[in-house]
């Protein structure tokens, strides 16, 4: 079962696809919104432990979008971090003056991050920093380039899976489109088919009625030269007769 529901503001899919990733490991729902328009709208229809809030986004920024969810007595106490790339000591300080519970980089460190969500799940007086941790500078920057090539890594595992399932969908559509073209060439033979046993059937009628006629041609004929014949005869018979009575 989950533990929490978490709303991701963030105007980039790959974004928000990476962080629901990491938030997963915390047994956390997520819902994802491209702008902060969306993101106040679900927060006032749905129940959300956890907001993060780009910062650069289509319309309202996230700062103001801050502005509006601490200023609203229903939605105050939920915790709100800025998922962002401003980096800025200022940024920082201002966000968390606005009564933001901190600001998260892009490429946060993973188990900075499940520790700090541990810890309002379980309602920690203080929260972790996500701040990198007091090290030798070797030591950080070992785990800068080590934050930058997971963030890296990972992103390079979203656009990868993200065109499997581009390249998934255009080859459903292509075998959409074969069988829609195949079944338009079938009713073209079929059609074919039929005008070709239509036309075979009227040049057989045809030839069938003109056979008849033909025929019934042919009986007339019989019929008058047996009728001439008979005339013939006739004639012959009255010319023996006129010769005989002048003899």
């Amino acid at each position: 079962m989950a533990r929490g529901h978490a709303l991701i503001v963030d105007d980039s899919s790959t974004a928000r696809i990476i962080l629901a990733r990491l938030l997963e490991r915390a047994d956390l729902t997520t819902k994802g919104v491209a702008s902060a328009e969306e993101g106040l709208e679900q927060l006032r229809e749905q129940t959300f432990d956890l907001v993060f809030l780009d910062h650069l986004l289509p319309g309202m920024n996230g700062l103001e979008a801050l502005d509006v969810i601490k200023a609203d007595s229903e939605l105050r106490h939920i915790p709100v971090f800025m998922y962002t790339s401003q980096s800025a000591e200022r940024y920082r300080q201002d966000a968390k003056a606005r009564g933001a519970a901190g600001v998260i980089g892009k490429q946060v460190d993973r188990e900075q991050l499940l520790t700090t969500i541990e810890a309002i799940l379980t309602d920690a007086s203080t929260l972790p920093g996500l701040s990198p941790f007091e090290n030798t500078p070797g030591e950080l920057i070992e785990q800068s380039y080590t934050r930058r090539l997971t963030g890296r890594l990972a992103t390079l595992e979203i656009a990868y899976e993200e065109t499997h399932d581009e390249l998934r969908h255009l080859r459903k559509t292509v075998a959409l489109l074969e069988a829609m073209h195949q079944e338009g060439l079938d009713r073209q033979r079929n059609r074919l088919k039929w005008l070709a046993l239509g036309g075979i059937a009227g040049l057989s009628g045809i030839v069938l009625f003109f056979g008849l006629e033909l025929r019934d041609l042919s009986t007339v004929l019989e019929s008058v030269n047996g009728q001439l014949a008979v005339m013939q005869e006739i004639v012959g018979s009255l010319v023996d007769l006129v010769e005989t009575d002048r003899q």
